[in-house]
């Protein structure tokens, strides 16, 4: 079913952060959001190239109802800075109409092997509603005398 607009369901929230939470009155709260992260180190051997690490973090989705109501499928599909797609992951959610929201807190643990953007393709049924970018750099820099002062 194809979305229309002004009717519902409006996208609130499609992010990366490092932690999402929702307390027990409903307030919720993303902390540190992730849209840029250099990998990096001080050790002047350390290697040309970004050695391959895992991001482990949040990736919230939050919709609003509006004039929607029932079942939907939400899907993510992760691009690599290479153009190389992952397989896709998707979660019911249930529309409920109003103000009403549909929440997605999924935690993302992803091996990082390249620099550039990824890009998080978000879909509502077969809809694409939104892309998030995180761009992952990685520098190297010689250690700096003062740098044993601070810990």
């Amino acid at each position: 079913m194809a979305m229309e607009t002004g009717r519902g369901p409006h996208l609130l929230v499609a992010a990366i952060c490092q932690r999402a939470q929702q307390d027990q009155y409903g307030s919720f709260s993303l902390i540190n959001l992730l849209e840029h992260l250099v990998a990096g180190s001080d050790d002047p051997n350390a290697p040309e190239q970004m050695p391959p690490f895992r991001l482990d973090a949040n990736l919230v989705v939050v919709f609003v109802s509006g004039d929607a109501v029932g079942d939907r499928t939400v899907t993510v599909v992760a691009e690599q800075p290479n153009g190389e797609r992952l397989p896709p992951v998707s979660q019911r959610i249930t529309l409920r109409g109003g103000d009403q929201r549909a929440t997605i807190v999924s935690d993302l643990s992803l091996d990082i092997d390249q620099t550039g953007v990824y890009w998080f393709e978000v879909y509502l049924d077969d809809d694409l509603v939104t892309r998030i970018p995180l761009r992952i750099g990685y520098e190297r820099g010689p250690r700096q005398p003062w740098m044993d002062l601070i810990r």
